[in-house]
């Protein structure tokens, strides 16, 4: 039989809501949708603008960088895993803590998370919620053995000793696998038990604290800064729902919009001066495979990544030269030869492919460099 009072307690904790669970659940998923916009959560540029923890870029004055990253996620499979942890472990904490207390436990492990990752592993950059997650697991594992004597003996079991296999399990896979950064998990953790040590939890029907309630609006606040500073400092790729489709097809840390685009332009590059050079010498034989190989290089062009709108007309202009080249091997190849019209032809295309590619190398010198393009990578 459960007693009185220790069903009391259940029935008014488990009424609780927990809003602010669901709202970092959201926001998470949120800037994840944003990054796919940017070229997907995989792309190194995107990381970079949207405030991936990097040292180099911490060290000269881009604070917000140790925030930022909890709201991160690289690839579907690491928010996948995230958001599910969240929502299992999130509300157990918010019940137990409330709102406020749960905002300020959660941001401030998610941060001690990052500084983890910041002052072990300096070369390498880092996002994720899990050094918060793992907070919250350290919050419950000193909740159950702080308040031990006040809670009910079968609930328990699911808080202090009992948390210790779910946290074990998870670091050893954390140190098995050389792609996760133990660092931040156990800044997190330590964190976690750390704020539990000295902050009570809210009891059923107890009001909150005004203290409490001020430092949760500063944490919120912190948040909204921080993100005021990606958006003011933001020098990304450009926002475009072509980038969409890459930004949720890529499940791994894996591939990159600045690769792709310039595989694109490279290919077409290859292949417009290919086309011609042999229309020129009359090599008609060949038509079938530079006809292939020109459709293959629109299509690459078509879905290439939006990087830039200056770079986005580049594109178009570039798909509408190996659009005009295709319509003159189709003629060609109709006619059977290389006509005077078709010569022509050759040489307008010729002279605004020409133009397009002057274009392109000047925009390379001036922007390139922001999205990773070096001269003669282009070529």
């Amino acid at each position: 039989m459960i007693q009185e009072d220790h069903l009391q307690f259940l029935q008014a904790l488990w009424a609780r809501r927990t809003p602010y669970t669901y709202f970092f659940f959201g926001f998470n998923i949120f800037i994840f949708i944003l990054m796919a916009f940017a070229g997907g959560s995989t792309n190194e540029p995107t990381l970079m603008a949207f405030g991936v923890k990097s040292n180099p870029e911490i060290a000269i004055g881009q604070w917000w960088r140790f925030v930022t990253p909890i709201f991160l996620h690289i690839g579907l499979l690491h928010i996948g895993f995230n958001s599910y942890a969240l929502w299992v472990v999130g509300p157990q904490v918010e019940k137990l803590y409330g709102g406020a207390r749960f905002v300020i436990l959660y941001v401030l492990t998610g941060i001690a998370g990052v500084a983890g990752s910041y002052l072990m592993h300096p070369e390498t950059q880092s996002a994720g919620a899990s050094g918060a997650i793992f907070g919250l697991f350290g919050v419950l594992l000193v909740f159950g053995i702080r308040h031990r004597h006040e809670i009910p003996p079968f609930f328990k079991r699911a808080v202090g000793t009992g948390v210790l296999p779910v946290i074990l399990i998870n670091l050893v896979i954390g140190f098995s696998i050389p792609a996760i950064d133990n660092s931040a998990h156990i800044g997190g953790l330590l964190a976690g038990a750390a704020l539990a040590s000295v902050i009570r939890f809210q009891r059923p029907g107890e009001e909150e604290s005004p203290l409490f309630t001020s430092i949760q609006m500063a944490v919120m606040g912190l948040i909204a800064v921080s993100f005021f500073a990606v958006w003011k400092n933001y020098n990304g790729p450009h926002l475009s729902v072509r980038n969409v489709g890459r930004g949720f097809t890529q499940i791994l840390t894996t591939g990159s919009t600045t690769e792709e685009f310039i595989n694109a332009i490279n290919n077409a590059q290859k292949t417009f001066e290919e086309t011609t050079n042999e229309l020129q010498e009359g090599h008609l034989d060949r038509l079938p495979a530079l006809k292939t190989a020109t459709a293959k290089s629109i299509d690459e062009l078509r879905k290439s990544p939006s990087l830039a709108a200056t770079a986005d007309q580049l594109t178009a202009d570039l798909l509408k030269v190996m659009q005009d080249q295709y319509a003159v091997l189709e003629d060609v190849q109709r006619a059977g030869t290389v006509t005077f019209s078709d010569g022509r032809r050759l040489k307008e295309n010729a002279g605004q492919y020409a133009a397009v590619m002057a274009r392109f190398s000047a925009w390379v010198q001036k922007e390139g460099p922001r999205y990773g393009i070096q001269m003669g990578r282009d070529r």
